[in-house]
């Protein structure tokens, strides 16, 4: 058919770009299926071809129209190559199809259904690159984080939430602009101030001034010291406190203590055991410590000799105190 033979035919009710192949739901209207002339009027073998005529549009390009050849048409409806057949119950199969002018055959209601599913099939694809693209954004963020905290002495689990990662990363930051240093500073007291104040004037008058103190005789004895722990309360013991946080003085015990084993393994080891143990502990860095130290015990033996003759596979450590 020429182009002037097709000047008045109505433009294609889908456009050219819309494609469902690979989406092999097509919705339908029950009902409207139920109420139509087709279903009314139509034979069981008009109504069969127009229906599997239908769910053959939903797959061509554009979406919702066919082909408008006697010969396709036979096959997508059923007829293999029974022309002659097909030319039987065509009318009331193509029942709704207009010819565009671009030489296809258009349902109306496929093609408003088409329409709907591309725009879904649009949307989706668009939420699926903007994920994609965020995952790489996160990534490269990820390993920006994890070489600026390494830098610092903090060695984290490679599987550590981005949410606990931020927030480590936030911290040390906020140390560079602030303090001095990046390594975490546990506070333990201040040194007693031994310098005497006063004018030195009399015997306990001035400031700072301390009493003589006299000797002890026979019958004098110094109170025994209490317990550090006894009469005190115990350091509660707590969950694996997430991030672990390996700093610097933790890379030197091990370096000094641990020198065989591999850290970053032996650390994931080390978290999956106790995040699926779930036990709480008083000293997590003590409880490190017995991990890596049980490590390179297992490595001397297995290997290098010299090493304790304890057993490999004894984990009963694990269960014990750390006294803290």
């Amino acid at each position: 058919m020429s182009a002037f033979e097709r000047i008045d035919k109505p433009l294609p009710l889908v456009p050219a770009e819309v494609d469902l192949r690979g989406l092999p739901f097509m919705p339908l209207d029950v009902n409207r299926l139920r109420d139509s002339d087709l279903a009314i009027e139509a034979s069981g073998d008009e109504f069969r071809a127009a229906v599997l005529l239908w769910c053959a549009s939903w797959n061509q390009v554009p979406a919702g129209s066919l082909p408008n050849n006697d010969q396709a048409l036979a096959a997508y409806a059923g007829f293999g190559r029974d022309v002659k057949g097909w030319k039987k119950v065509a009318a009331g199969a193509l029942r709704g199809f207009v010819e565009c002018a671009d030489g296809r055959l258009y349902h109306p209601v496929v093609a408003e259904k088409a329409i709907d599913a591309w725009a879904q099939r649009v949307e989706h694809r668009t939420a699926k690159a903007n994920e994609t693209e965020r995952k790489r954004k996160e990534r490269e963020d990820r390993s920006r984080m994890f070489d600026a905290l390494r830098e610092a002495g903090q060695v984290l689990a490679w599987d550590t939430p981005t949410k606990a990662l931020r927030e480590a990363f936030a911290a040390l930051e906020q140390g560079e602009q602030g303090v001095t240093g990046h390594t975490p500073v546990t506070v333990t007291g201040h040194a007693p101030d031994t310098a005497k104040r006063g004018t030195g004037k009399g015997e306990g008058q001035g400031e700072g001034i301390e009493p003589p103190v006299a000797p002890l005789g026979p019958s004098q004895e110094q109170p025994a010291k209490k317990s550090a722990v006894k009469g005190e309360r115990a350091k509660p013991k707590r969950p694996l406190p997430l991030p672990f946080l390996i700093t610097t003085a933790m890379l030197e015990w091990a370096r000094e203590k641990a020198p065989d084993v591999n850290l970053d393994w032996e650390l994931e080891q080390f978290l999956d055991y106790w995040k699926g143990n779930g036990k709480p502990m008083a000293d997590w860095t003590a409880t490190w410590q017995r991990w890596m130290r049980t490590s390179q015990a297992r490595l001397v033996e297995r290997g290098r000799g010299g090493a304790p003759k304890s057993d490999p596979n004894d984990t009963s450590w694990i269960n014990e105190d750390d006294g803290l």
